[in-house]
């Protein structure tokens, strides 16, 4: 049997599965990556390829699978997953007879957030927060008896626990969970307290939030099962109940969007199964609560992936840190803020205790010291990974629309700038501008305080970039009006631009409607310009990324014009996906 699956991310939670089916079926296997597929070679029968239909993840990055004529690539290195639990971890928390019978730490070789719990590599228990626990006798029976733990850096059950305790805000009232029935006590504990209208502030495996059944203002949801109270699309519901649980934005029925999730570890599993009459919860970042629940190990937990999806175009949001750790054929060192790409591995730095290296790649000033430094330029290197990504070898116009907005000439492995936007400004002279100065003598000073480019249009309406994005997402028409996006001397007209947006609010234009004309316009404006330099030059695609483009106005526009625009595929579209082009 010569398999191969077409899975387009370096990623290993997918591969830990296969090799778990075989062993539970006693059969060898050989496993080899070759982007995008995993290559399978077995000499299997029914049983297994049926225990692979039954057992292999509903994943983000899992297309077709399809018989293969060679074997190609290598199995890489074991890595942390930083992904949702399988559905064998899940059985094994509610089953009452379980040594693991809501235990939330549960999880296996294919699942959970193992990332949050290391601290150095190689994955090894001495080289994680679990090292000052050890494995009871039935665990480490299962390090060898089960393929799904065997050699297992994180294993862990009821009867070698990490401890959680749930106590009030003041402190006063302290419960703890060390014993099987307590854990269900506990949890039932907080389900009660949440129907009598209290908050509880959990730490969770991918982070502390605060959760509670009415919503709030900047409340997001957590999805229990697919109810009628948010409007899904099918790709939206099968992304969001699959194994990297990625959070995206649905709109409610009410017509408010709001980010939401589905259960992701552990701990939100054990909370929604005691809320089984509720479809969603909700939940925000802020501490004030009724209640803690708690428990003493410092992980550091993995920002969740956030996925965009816009009908048949979809790319993960910058902070989608829970895409890591990832494999990578590079074998350069570079280092962008607190992560690294060494060793062929890309992650959080301070999970190498030592990196050598003949020459260090940066993309800014970073903080290190070493005789080689090499400055890369962050937007090409980005658009050049989304080629990469893309297996994209022929010249291509790249369009980086993060904060500094720049257009690029892409052809292998060289970029050449081709149009800066420049540094946001707006002349004062304009009568417009003295209009609205005078009238909204607030909103002009915070924009005049304000460098970003798009902070300074929301800042002109009186918001948060977060409020004014999301304002754009809310609005239920079929067009919005036109914002002024031309070419100046210097670059980007942002004289005009900003004069013509303090127009419409002048004019009390609809905020969402002119949240919404702001991204239009500019997907209008980029996919044009981009149209006509690639019809001018010897480019034959287009390659997109940056962390505004994200925004569903935006693409809709720039999508219109460019069908075929090239998206990042499984790194996010700024900050950490700069790795993708080393």
């Amino acid at each position: 049997m010569l398999l191969r699956f077409k899975y387009p991310s370096h990623t290993t939670y997918f591969i830990a599965t296969i090799e778990a089916v075989a062993k539970s079926c006693g059969v060898d296997v050989d496993i080899g990556y070759s982007y995008p597929f995993v290559y399978l070679r077995a000499k299997g029968d029914d049983a297994f390829v049926q225990a692979l239909e039954k057992e292999l993840p509903n994943s983000l990055f899992l297309e077709k699978v399809e018989a293969a004529k060679e074997f190609m690539g290598q199995k890489p290195p074991n890595l942390p997953n930083s992904v949702g639990l399988c559905h064998r971890c899940i059985a094994e928390m509610l089953d009452p007879s379980s040594r693991r019978y809501y235990y939330p730490f549960t999880m296996c070789k294919a699942c959970g957030s193992q990332a949050s719990f290391v601290e150095r590599y190689p994955l090894k228990r001495q080289n994680t927060l679990l090292c000052v626990f050890q494995p009871c006798d039935d665990c480490k029976e299962e390090l060898s008896s089960n393929p799904w733990r065997e050699d297992f850096a994180l294993i862990s059950c009821l009867r070698c626990n990490i401890p959680v305790r749930l106590a009030n805000a003041s402190g006063t009232r302290v419960l703890y969970a060390n014993e099987k029935e307590e854990y269900k006590e506990l949890f039932g504990y907080v389900a009660g307290m949440l129907r009598d209208g209290k908050s509880v502030y959990m730490k969770t495996l991918r982070g502390s939030y605060r959760f509670y059944l009415a919503p709030k203002e900047h409340s997001k949801a957590l999805l229990v099962r697919p109810g009628e109270e948010f409007l899904m699309l099918a790709s939206e519901k099968r992304a969001l109940f699959g194994i990297e649980r990625p959070w995206l934005h649905l709109t409610h029925s009410s017509g408010r969007v709001y980010e939401a999730a589905a259960v992701w570890d552990g701990f939100t599993t054990l909370l929604a199964n005691e809320l089984q009459d509720y479809d969603v919860l909700y939940f925000d970042e802020e501490p004030q609560s009724d209640f803690v629940l708690d428990f003493d190990l410092p992980i550091t937990p993995y920002k969740p992936p956030r996925l965009f999806i816009n009908k048949h175009k979809r790319c993960f949001k910058a902070g989608s840190q829970g895409l890591f750790p990832k494999c990578t054929p590079s074998q350069s060192v570079a280092i962008y803020d607190d992560w690294v790409c060494y060793e062929g591995i890309v992650d959080r730095v301070e999970h190498f205790d030592e990196i050598r290296a003949q020459s260090v790649i940066t993309f800014k000033n970073e903080e290190i010291e070493h005789s080689q430094i090499f400055r890369k330029d962050f937007a090409a290197t980005l658009l050049g990974g989304v080629l990469r990504q893309n297996l994209y070898t022929g010249a291509a116009i790249g369009v980086y629309f993060g904060d500094e907005p720049a257009f690029y000439y892409l052809n292998k492995n060289q970029a050449a700038k081709i149009f800066d936007f420049n540094k946001p400004h707006c002349g004062s002279t304009r009568k417009v501008v003295e209009r609205f100065a005078e009238l909204k003598p607030k909103s002009y000073a915070r924009f005049t305080q304000t460098d970003s480019f798009l902070e300074k249009a929301a800042a002109l309406g009186g918001l948060e970039f977060e409020e004014f994005e999301r304002l754009a997402l809310e609005f239920g028409g079929k067009g919005g009006v036109s914002i002024d996006c031309k070419i100046a001397d210097d670059g980007f007209d942002y004289g005009s631009f900003y004069a013509s947006i303090m127009s419409f609010l002048l004019a009390d234009t609809d905020a969402k409607l002119l949240a919404y004309s702001v991204f239009e316009s500019l997907g209008e404006f980029m996919s044009q310009q981009a149209v006509e330099v690639m019809r001018k030059s010897k480019a034959t695609g287009i390659a997109l990324a940056g962390r505004h483009c994200t925004n569903s106005a935006f693409m809709s526009r720039f999508v219109r014009n460019y069908p075929g625009v090239l998206l990042p595929i499984e790194y996010p579209v700024d900050d950490e996906g700069v790795f993708a082009g080393i």
